[in-house]
């Protein structure tokens, strides 16, 4: 376990990337452009920089209860 590390969803849009990607409130990121979070400015900071590099979708780990997994969510159109 990661401990006190990461980023808790707190609120999930229904209509969004996120929804659709299986994110749900209760998920901690963990990692976001393969960097590890512990901030909402750092996830915004990583989101930001994958749109500034010109990628479409940003990577990030997300814990689950007991369970880790990769989501790519979409960024270019923010």
């Amino acid at each position: 376990m990661i401990g006190s590390k990461g980023v808790v969803v707190t609120a999930v849009d229904p209509d969004s990337a996120a929804a659709e990607h299986g994110l749900q409130n209760g998920d901690v990121l963990l990692e976001v452009g393969g960097k590890a979070v512990s901030s909402v400015s750092e996830v915004k900071k990583a989101v930001s920089e994958a749109q500034s590099q010109g990628k479409h979708s940003v990577l990030m780990r997300v814990q689950s209860g007991d369970n880790t997994r990769f989501v790519a969510l979409p960024v270019g159109h923010a």
